[in-house]
């Protein structure tokens, strides 16, 4: 039976907790509560983990990443992980700095999470920091697509077998390395990417479709919800550009439509409008 993942974020409306960068706080929260969950915010060690507790998935993005909001992401990481709640984490600019690749090698190996999104940079960063090379500096966090396409579902899952975690590469075309299966994921608008917090807010946006369901016996979703939250968001954004082109606009208009698509975002708008290829 065909899964009605809009119609029950908005009947179940997951708590997603969200530690995330103060760049794109704001976005991610209007994202999660646009495709109808619910986001809190909390970022102080002494609460996290209490926080934790009463949601339904983590997400830990490492936009501004501070060293005091290190512990705090690792205590609601292992939190979370002990509660058997999905943990999403986005390692984002690891290329940038050797902090940045130490602290996401820290959060994979003591919270174990169940997806891990960046672009290609990014997952190649952490493939080699995982197998003891050492991956130097690069600037900047946008996303770069350089390899075949071959090539990148290669790292994914090169990733995905080192860490367990379900792996998702952003870019022209996204990769995701699922525990069985490899799909692409072909929704999307170079808009996107001229915006700041698009990544952020598909971050929130997986927290809300991997914290979905929490019967038991269906924890092996995620890697469905993974890619249905990838596949909606750029699908979103393909309605936004049309609509902002539409009216004239530009990327400010841009940004306030991906925010109006998703909370008008039905199932049926879902099924006809996605682009996902299995492999």
């Amino acid at each position: 039976m065909q899964r009605q993942w809009m119609k029950d974020l908005r009947e179940r409306s997951p708590r997603v907790h969200c530690i995330t960068n103060y760049v794109t706080a704001g976005d991610v929260a209007n994202m999660v509560l646009a495709a109808g969950g619910s986001p809190v915010m909390a970022q102080g060690l002494h609460e996290v983990e209490d926080v934790t507790s009463i949601c339904s998935s983590l997400v830990l993005n490492l936009g501004t990443l501070e060293e005091r909001t290190i512990p705090a992401m690792e205590a609601a990481g292992r939190k979370a992980a002990g509660l058997g709640l999905p943990v999403i984490l986005d390692p984002v600019g690891v290329t940038a700095s050797r902090f940045r690749r130490q602290t996401a090698i820290d959060i994979i190996r003591k919270t174990s999470p169940s997806v891990i999104r960046g672009n290609e940079a990014e997952i190649r960063a952490l493939n080699q920091e995982l197998r003891g090379h050492e991956a130097g500096n690069t600037c900047g966090v946008d996303s770069e697509t350089f390899g075949t396409i071959e090539s990148r579902i290669e790292t994914a899952c090169s990733l995905r077998d080192l860490t367990g975690a379900v792996v998702v590469m952003t870019g022209v075309e996204d990769v995701v390395a699922g525990k069985e299966k490899k799909f692409i994921v072909r929704n999307g608008h170079p808009w996107m990417a001229r915006i700041t917090g698009s990544g952020c807010m598909l971050d929130g946006l997986m927290g809300a479709f991997c914290g979905l369901y929490e019967e038991p016996g269906l924890a092996g979703l995620t890697e469905e919800a993974a890619v249905t939250a990838l596949s909606a968001h750029g699908l979103c954004g393909e309605l936004a550009a049309a609509e902002t082109a539409k009216r004239g606009g530009g990327t400010g208009t841009f940004r306030m439509y991906l925010l109006d698509k998703m909370s008008l975002l039905d199932d049926g708008t879902l099924e006809r409008g996605k682009k996902i290829e299995i492999r």
